[in-house]
């Protein structure tokens, strides 16, 4: 079993349109927990928010305007959380979780855009309240490892102040930037600006190097309706395959045409098959027409979604491409 999370920042989720869209795009990706910075969360308005997620969330809230930051959890993992801690400000979440027997500790965060070391000295003292066997902290750090390497155009430097912090903490509790391990010389970014043309790689993951052995794959993946890159971290778990679990018609099919006439043609074909043969009941008839219903729903529901990912994939391709293209 492979562990997949995600992270991103948003840019603001107040407008209900855009927060259904967004949902909805992480819901494609298929990933097992995504963490989400500058999401404009509120107390008032979380409740209404975990529930259009329609799963587990945890949420550190700011204010509709600025900070607000959440760790969403899908329906493809079974996990328990045992621990967490939300930051008053809206600026990371800390959590304990087991999934698949194996204890993970959890850190989305949001660093200030000024020069805060007090912010990552802040994260790492409530830390140390956690299990950190096995330590994920991701997020927009706001700030780049690597100045030759990990930003282009602009001025040739960082947050000095939070990078000695960062470095302090990474060392002492046997942290490293996931991504660089396994991309060491390339140049990706997860952030640009036109005006002027700056790129950097202000997003990543830090983790133990214990679980460098069981990381499958990290990458950097367009976003949506933001600024920032999505990155993503793909680790293994060792469990037994899940079944394939109950069939259910995708109701959103009865609107597509082309299914509607397929269906009503697999029904006519079915009775014309069967309109001579004595033995065939109404009852048995009725069941032949749904089995083979279903088989044409699950047939076209596969070509569809093949369709949709072959189509997101080609424009996903088409963005890193042009990425690139800019950062070079």
């Amino acid at each position: 079993m492979d562990f997949q999370i995600g992270s991103i920042k948003a840019r603001g989720l107040g407008d209900r349109i855009k927060r259904r869209e967004f949902f909805n795009w992480l819901r494609k990706k298929q990933l097992a927990v995504y963490f989400i910075q500058e999401a404009h969360c509120t107390e008032n308005n979380m409740h209404d928010w975990r529930a259009e997620w329609g799963y587990q969330a945890l949420f550190s809230c700011c204010s509709s305007r600025k900070a607000g930051v959440m760790i969403l959890f899908n329906n493809n993992i079974t996990f328990q959380i045992s621990r967490t801690y939300c930051d008053p400000e809206g600026r990371f979440i800390i959590c304990d979780m087991t999934t698949n027997g194996k204890q993970l500790t959890l850190v989305n965060l949001y660093a200030p855009n000024d020069d805060d070391p007090n912010f990552f000295t802040s994260v790492f003292e409530h830390l140390a309240d956690f299990q950190c066997d096995e330590v994920i902290i991701g997020g927009d750090y706001n700030l780049v490892l690597d100045v030759e390497k990990d930003k282009k155009g602009g001025l040739a430097k960082t947050h000095k102040k939070s990078l000695e912090v960062l470095n302090k903490f990474s060392e002492d509790l046997d942290l490293v930037d996931v991504w660089r391990v396994q991309n060491p010389e390339s140049q990706r970014f997860t952030w640009r600006q036109r005006n002027p043309e700056i790129h950097c790689r202000l997003d990543f993951f830090l983790v133990n190097k214990s679980i460098l052995c069981s990381a499958i794959n990290t990458d950097i993946v367009p976003g949506y309706k933001t600024d920032h890159s999505m990155i993503t971290l793909q680790i293994s778990l060792h469990n037994n395959p899940r079944g394939r679990g109950f069939w259910k018609l995708n109701t959103s099919f009865l609107k597509d045409e082309e299914y509607v006439n397929q269906i009503r043609e697999i029904i006519a074909q079915t009775k014309d098959e069967y309109a001579q043969d004595d033995t065939v009941t109404p009852g048995l008839l009725w069941e032949m027409i749904k089995m083979k219903t279903r088989e044409a729903s699950i047939n076209y529901g596969k070509t569809k979604k093949r369709n949709l990912e072959q189509k997101q994939e080609e424009i996903e391709k088409s963005i890193e491409i042009l990425e690139e293209q800019i950062a070079n």
